[in-house]
């Protein structure tokens, strides 16, 4: 789970450093599908009593929210 929390801020910052936006738009894809591992992730370990269901709640929504904006900064780049 760390490495996908990384993987988000890591390929939104690669990203910007690109000179395209075709090429942006794709580091915030991956970046995109990290946080969706991230909630995955969450679902898992709640499931197997690692976090508890309110810690697994608060990663499930601000997942969604950040999975939201990202999707809207790709839309931004169009």
């Amino acid at each position: 789970m760390n490495r996908a929390v990384n993987s988000i801020c890591l390929n939104i910052a690669e990203g910007s450093a690109k000179s395209s936006k075709k090429a942006f738009d794709y580091h915030l894809e991956i970046a995109l599908g990290s946080t969706v591992e991230v909630v995955a992730a969450s679902c898992l370990a709640a499931e197997q009593a690692y976090i508890a269901d309110l810690e697994h709640k608060a990663l499930y929504d601000e997942g969604q929210k950040l999975a939201k904006s990202i999707n809207a900064f790709r839309n931004a780049l169009e």
